[in-house]
């Protein structure tokens, strides 16, 4: 996680130094605000590298000189079946969409397909 957190953190300090920048020539508040922004969410996703590098202890396989392919292999992730849920799921966000120039009716009824299909999405997951 050494390379992962440098870079972070660098990108968060890149932000910071160009909205100081952009501060000093006169930048307008929005831009300042995105700017600055942009290096929070920098700093977040590196300060929670940090942590996360220091709660577990261990250093990762990649960030040991002596490590070989095989000491990284592990469960890769968990999958779900072949189901038509993605498929109504994006007929309820069409309806979402589509109720923005048709009426809210519309909207609300599209918002209601979407959340049933991402909690059963979910529910599928946790099988």
């Amino acid at each position: 996680m050494k390379a992962e957190g440098w870079l972070w953190a660098g990108g968060a300090a890149y932000y910071v130094v160009l909205g100081l920048i952009y501060l000093g020539v006169g930048g307008e508040p929005a831009g300042l605000a995105l700017v600055f922004i942009a290096a929070a969410f920098g700093g977040l996703v590196a300060g929670w590298i940090w942590g996360a590098r220091r709660h577990d202890g261990a250093p990762r396989p990649k960030d040991r000189a002596d490590a070989d392919a095989p000491d990284q292999v592990g469960v890769v992730g968990v999958y779900p079946t072949a189901s038509l849920r993605p498929l109504a799921l994006g007929t309820g966000m069409t309806a979402v969409v589509l109720g923005v120039p048709i009426g809210s009716w519309m909207t609300i009824g599209g918002l209601a397909i979407v959340a049933s299909q991402v909690a059963l999405l979910v529910r599928d997951l946790d099988r």
